[in-house]
């Protein structure tokens, strides 16, 4: 379902970002696909009574940028930017490999919702791009601020016993998990680790493509 979902509003990105007739409507329709995909995941919660502290406020990564995407579609500051483009793009283009759906008694429907959710969290970014938004070449503000946040919620974990960010444990059947299995020191290191290596790929990523871009510009004026 994921592959599909996200075809369909990859395709939409493609066809409407350089559009200026269907930019603005498709703008909107992502806005609303983000909206209905957290208060569809709120009532699935609401009506199984698992709407609790634990899993009704968006802390998680990708739930935190499901609503900041809807008016970073709009107007997006360059920290939030940097933050979408380099951190929460990629953990939710992952985390669609290696889901964690909460199980409910409506599971198609939740799977919709989060599948979505995650698609639309991915692509945020590549629209604003198509849009002309130049990308980010320097992760380092984004990394910082990415661990501010990680610290923020492991005081939240700590203080409510949540499990935000999968701090306290992993998800089953991902590969959070099989980092866990070591031990807490060890699955926080590698987090690290992983954004570094996440962080750096994408600087050079990105400044490829800006170059290009500029290029392309340069070639057309």
């Amino acid at each position: 379902m994921q592959w599909i979902i996200g075809v369909f509003w990859g395709l939409g990105v493609v066809l409407c970002a350089h559009s200026p007739r269907l930019m603005r409507p498709f703008r909107l329709l992502m806005a609303c696909g983000l909206g209905i995909s957290m208060l569809l995941q709120l009532l699935l919660l609401k009506l199984d009574n698992m709407l609790t502290l634990e899993t009704a406020l968006p802390l998680h990564l990708c739930g935190l940028f499901g609503v900041l995407s809807i008016p970073m579609l709009w107007h997006a500051p360059k920290p939030l930017w940097e933050l979408s483009a380099c951190l929460a793009a990629p953990a939710a283009f992952i985390t669609l490999f290696f889901p964690a759906v909460i199980p409910c008694t409506h599971p198609k429907l939740m799977a919709f919702a989060f599948y979505q959710l995650h698609a639309l969290v991915a692509l945020t970014p590549v629209f604003l791009t198509c849009t002309g938004k130049p990308l980010p070449t320097r992760p380092q503000r984004a990394f910082v601020l990415g661990n501010g946040y990680l610290l923020f919620i492991s005081a939240f974990n700590c203080a409510f016993q949540t499990n935000y960010l999968f701090l306290r444990a992993a998800p089953a059947h991902t590969p959070l998990a099989l980092l866990f299995s070591r031990s807490r020191v060890f699955y926080v290191c590698a987090l690290e680790l992983l954004c570094m290596l996440v962080f750096s790929y994408l600087q050079g990523l990105y400044c490829r493509l800006s170059m290009k871009r500029a290029l392309l510009t340069a070639g057309n004026s």
